[in-house]
C-alpha cells in the first residue's frame, strides 16, 4: 500500500510515539526498582545492621559487667546495668526480625541467648552466696564468656550477609541509575536523529519537488515553452500537484493549437474577403469598398496578432 505524505508524517510520528512509550516504560520501571531498592536499604538493610553491631557491642557489655561483678560484687550496680542491657537487646532482635537474612540465624541466635540467660542466672547466684565460690564463679563466668564468642560470630556471619546483600543491593540500584542515564541519552540522541530524519524528509519528499514545480512554471513562463513537463517522482500529494501540472501544460498546449487553426482560419477569411473585394470593387459603391476594405483590414490584423501571440507560445 502506497502512502501519501501526510500519511508517511503521520507513521514516522506514531512509531516515534511507541519507541518513547517504551522507553518511558523502560524508565518508570527502573525508577520503581530503584525505589524499592532504596526503601529496603533505608528501612530494613541500614538500621538491621546498626542493630547488629548494637546487639554485639551489648553481648560484650553482658561480658564486662560479669567481670565488673566478679570483681567487685556489686549486686546493685549490676542489676541496674543489667535491666537495661537486655531491654535493649529485646528492641534491637525486633529491629533485627524485619531482616530477611535474620531468618536462617534466628534459632541459633536465640539458643545462644537463652543459654547466656541461664548461665548469667547461674553466676550472679554463685556471687550472691554468702560464701562465693570463687571456682564454681570463675567457670560459670569462662562458659558465658564462650557462649558470648560464639553469638558474636554468629552476628558477624549475620554482618557479613547482610552486607553482601546491602552490596549487592546497592550495586543493583547503581546500574538501574547507569541504565536511566543510558535511556536518558539515547532518548536524546534519538531525538535529534528523529528531528533531521524528518527535516531531511520534509526537505527531500516536499521542499525539493515544491521547488522543482516553481523552477519548471518559471522557466515555462520565462521561456514560452508549453512542451516542458515535469517529472513525476511519486504518487503522494506532490506527485499529484506534479500531474495535476503537467494536465495543466497540456490543455494550455491544445488551447494554443486550438488558437493558431483559428488564427490561421481568420488569416484566410481575411484573404478571401480581400479577392472577393477587389473582384467586386468595380461594382460597388465607393462607401461600400471603403467600409468592405476596412473590415478586411481589421481581420487581418486579428490574424496577425493571433499569430505574434501564439508564436510566443513557442509550441
Amino acid at each position: 500500500m502506497k502512502l501519501n505524505v501526510t500519511q508517511k508524517i503521520l507513521v514516522g510520528y506514531a512509531v516515534g510515539f511507541t519507541f518513547l512509550m517504551a522507553l518511558a516504560a523502560l524508565t518508570l520501571l527502573n525508577g520503581k526498582k530503584i525505589e524499592a531498592t532504596t526503601i529496603t536499604l533505608a528501612q530494613e538493610k541500614v538500621p538491621g545492621l546498626i542493630a547488629t553491631a548494637s546487639l554485639k557491642s551489648n553481648v560484650q557489655a553482658q561480658s564486662n559487667q560479669l567481670y565488673e561483678l566478679y570483681a567487685t560484687n556489686d549486686q546493685a550496680k549490676f542489676t541496674a546495668q543489667h535491666t537495661a542491657t537486655v531491654a535493649a537487646m529485646q528492641q534491637e532482635v525486633v529491629k533485627l526480625g524485619a531482616l530477611a537474612e535474620y531468618k536462617s540465624y534466628e534459632v541459633d541466635l536465640a539458643t545462644m541467648a537463652t543459654k547466656q540467660d541461664a548461665l548469667t542466672n547461674q553466676f550472679v547466684q554463685i556471687m550472691r552466696q554468702p560464701e562465693v565460690d570463687w571456682d564454681a564463679a570463675r567457670t560459670a563466668l569462662s562458659a558465658f564468656s564462650s557462649s558470648a564468642n560464639k553469638m558474636g560470630a554468629a552476628l558477624d556471619a549475620l554482618v557479613k550477609t547482610v552486607s553482601d546483600q546491602t552490596l549487592a543491593s546497592a550495586n543493583a540500584s547503581q546500574r538501574l541509575t547507569e541504565q536511566l542515564i543510558n535511556v536518558a541519552l539515547i532518548l536524546a540522541g534519538l531525538t535529534f536523529l528523529g528531528v533531521l530524519a524528518a527535516a531531511y524528509y520534509s526537505h527531500r519528499q516536499v521542499a525539493v519537488p515544491l521547488r522543482e514545480i516553481s523552477d519548471v512554471l518559471g522557466g515555462i513562463a520565462a521561456r514560452k515553452d508549453l512542451t516542458y513537463r515535469i517529472k513525476q517522482r511519486s504518487d503522494d500529494e506532490i506527485g499529484k500537484i506534479s500531474a495535476a501540472t503537467n494536465n495543466l501544460l497540456e490543455e494550455f498546449q491544445k488551447l494554443a493549437r486550438t488558437l493558431d487553426g483559428t488564427a490561421q482560419e481568420v488569416n484566410r477569411t481575411s484573404k478571401n474577403l480581400s479577392e472577393i473585394a477587389e473582384a467586386a470593387k468595380v461594382n460597388m459603391t465607393p462607401t461600400s469598398a471603403d467600409a468592405l476594405k476596412t473590415s478586411t483590414t481589421k481581420l487581418q490584423k486579428l490574424a496577425d496578432n493571433m499569430h505574434s501571440q501564439i508564436r510566443l507560445l513557442n509550441f
